[in-house]
């Protein structure tokens, strides 16, 4: 009915607009490649009345497909087809009304075949979560943009502070010393919202082709990517598809009034994501999770509309391709429709194979958060082609294992019971795997600031199946937690004026110093541990066998055909000793080890002494 009322609409156009020459304002995508699987693009053309005008084009090998007019006059959707034989090139758009034409040039290129592009991440990769906000200013020129609705306020942990882009350039060298392999970042979309909205996250976009002016352009982008590749860096960038914010440019004049779903009907999100997957769920009760807004200010998608679908869908393609990305994740999976989510992440894996996706799929156990991984069987025939989940069940017995009296099913037994589920996913070793994120109270805060804590902690993620991510800060003990600003404070030295520069030796020995916690420390174990880890397949790929933990003692063994790591985690506060005899069907023929932590050698005896609350990782070998 909706299409039927825009081709109405169209056959009664007032004369006067005949005589008004053709304006555009814009046209998304801004270009498109040749080579795609599928050889259609959607083009949002938008303008005055730009309806009214009829577009043509001639350029070989690309022909006007198809046509879509909208409730709203100042839209149409033009559909080319661009076949084997176009070549790159401008492609000449022309639109006709009356007397008047307008002439588009539409760009088509070569697709980009270079090797250190679209590369995917796995279970070999240290993914180092920051947001660019809070991680370091490298342009501060920037700070203030004329006509964008907020500047900055250092002082107001929910205002922008004036991180940007040139400040992770500035700081790759940090992060491949430190010894991670890839980096994700909160997005870089435009976010252009008034400044109680708090919208230096990124979660807010106004405008999905643009990088917020405030953090650099597009182009600082692309040379943040080249040179990240050129280190052997990936970069995993950071996608919405259920919300936008309120002042996006397309929700403040709507293409028609099925592109979002209604405030007033839906109301905002029951955060139940689990009526996703309940057979027994209530049609109310889904909707108001799939149709409700995340919060009032991010207007909530309707990806049935086969119009945003396909936007939503090229958006990402025209990134992938445009920058050289090599993953996605995605925000709020479970909440956009998820036969959406399912085509998305088809389309984009079928035409990038070597990409990889992890959903944030924030699920209370282990069955709904597998439920979302491809491959799983669905009793209700779902397959969501979704290759990576975020693993929010391990997070939480990691945490509460830290923190809570032992027992039969507590304490550090929370590990292994959980880990004891992974029957569930099709592959546990491609879930992101973290002791804390942007979302999350700090992982040293949680521990109660309890370095030995906090080593068990990053021992275990930098060592069991999965892909482990770590949250910026957390190798130089940034604490933080409550409302999300205390969770995201600024990285210390990402500033000129900062007093301290946690960015170097000297100043993390300054921190040391004002804190009193073991900055240096922290900082050398996690370098030590995670460039280890870089060429160790048998970490990343190799077989995991546990043992029931016993006085709340978790062992467990990586191994393959050459080599055999021994985890050993006590979380107990009293020393333990070890009967090594338990665990000989994996320690049989090794007589020494090299804890890499305490860089210690010693020879295997009948038993082993452990410190309390000390963390081991022990290479195993023989002489």
């Amino acid at each position: 009915m909706k299409l039927l009322s825009a081709l109405i609409a169209t056959l009664f156009i007032p004369v006067y607009i005949f005589a008004q020459p053709i304006a555009i304002d814009r046209v998304e995508p801004e270009n498109w490649w040749i080579g795609f699987n599928e050889p259609n693009v959607q083009l949002l053309v938008y303008g005055n009345n730009i309806q009214s005008a009829t577009p043509s084009v001639d350029y070989p090998g690309v022909t006007l497909k198809q046509v879509t007019p909208v409730e709203n006059p100042n839209y149409q959707f033009v559909t080319l087809n661009i076949d084997d034989s176009a070549e790159a090139g401008v492609v000449e758009i022309n639109f006709s009304r009356g007397s008047f034409t307008y002439t588009h040039e539409f760009e088509i290129k070569e697709r980009n075949s270079s090797q250190y592009r679209n590369q995917g991440f796995d279970s070999s990769d240290v993914i180092y979560l920051l947001m660019p906000d809070r991680f370091a200013n490298g342009d501060p020129s920037i700070d203030e943009i004329p006509g964008m609705l907020e500047g900055v306020d250092r002082n107001n942990p929910n205002a922008r502070h004036g991180g940007d882009l040139q400040g992770v350039i500035n700081n790759l060298d940090y992060l491949k010393e430190l010894g991670m392999t890839a980096v994700w970042f909160t997005p870089i979309f435009e976010n252009d919202m008034p400044p109680e909205y708090g919208a230096y996250h990124g979660y807010a976009a106004t405008d999905m082709y643009r990088v917020d002016r405030r953090f650099g352009s597009n182009e600082t982008y692309l040379e943040l990517i080249e040179k990240a590749h050129g280190m052997g860096l990936k970069v995993i960038m950071d996608m919405i598809h259920n919300h936008v914010g309120t002042h996006h440019w397309f929700i403040k004049d709507l293409p028609s009034s099925d592109w979002i779903h209604d405030l007033e009907e839906v109301g905002t999100t029951n955060f139940r994501t689990s009526t996703v997957m309940d057979p027994y769920a209530s049609e109310y009760d889904f909707n108001s999770t799939v149709q409700g807004w995340f919060v009032v200010d991010m207007p909530d998608l309707d990806q049935r509309n086969e119009l945003v679908e396909t936007y939503l869908i090229q958006n990402t393609l025209w990134w992938i391709e445009y920058s050289g990305i090599d993953g996605i994740r995605m925000d709020t999976h479970p909440y956009p429709y998820k036969e959406y989510m399912a085509k998305w992440s088809k389309v984009v894996l079928d035409e990038f194979p070597n990409f990889n996706i992890v959903g944030e799929a924030w699920m209370p156990n282990t069955p709904s958060t597998a439920y979302w991984q491809t491959g799983f069987p669905s009793p209700d025939g779902y397959e969501s082609y979704l290759p990576s989940v975020t693993d929010f069940p391990l997070y939480s017995s990691l945490t509460a294992g830290l923190n809570e009296q032992q027992g039969w099913d507590r304490g550090i037994s929370q590990l292994y019971f959980t880990l004891s589920q992974d029957f569930l996913f099709p592959d546990a070793n491609l879930n992101v795997i973290f002791p804390g994120n942007h979302d999350l109270d700090r992982i040293f805060t949680v521990v109660g600031e309890n370095y030995d804590k906090y080593k068990l902690a990053l021992s275990f993620i930098l060592t069991t199946r999965g892909i482990p991510q770590l949250y910026y800060g957390d190798e130089i003990l940034m604490t933080g937690g409550g409302p999300d600003g205390l969770k995201r404070k600024d990285f210390p030295g990402g500033w000129s004026d900062d007093p301290i520069n946690a960015f170097t030796p000297e100043g993390r020995r300054a921190l040391e110093a004002e804190t009193g916690f073991p900055v240096v420390e922290a900082h050398d174990y996690l370098t030590r541990v995670a460039n280890w880890r870089q060429d160790k397949d048998v970490i990343h790929n190799g077989k995991l066998t546990h043992f029931i933990p016993e006085n709340n003692v978790y062992v467990y063994f990586r191994h393959n055909e050459d080599e055999t790591i021994m985890v050993v985690l006590n979380a107990q506060v009293e020393p333990q000793r070890l009967d090594l005899g338990r665990f000989s069907e994996l320690m049989n023929g090794y007589n020494f080890g090299y804890d890499i932590i305490s860089q210690h050698r010693f020879r295997l005896e009948e038993t082993l002494e452990v410190a309390p609350l000390q963390s081991m990782i022990i290479e195993l070998g023989s002489e």
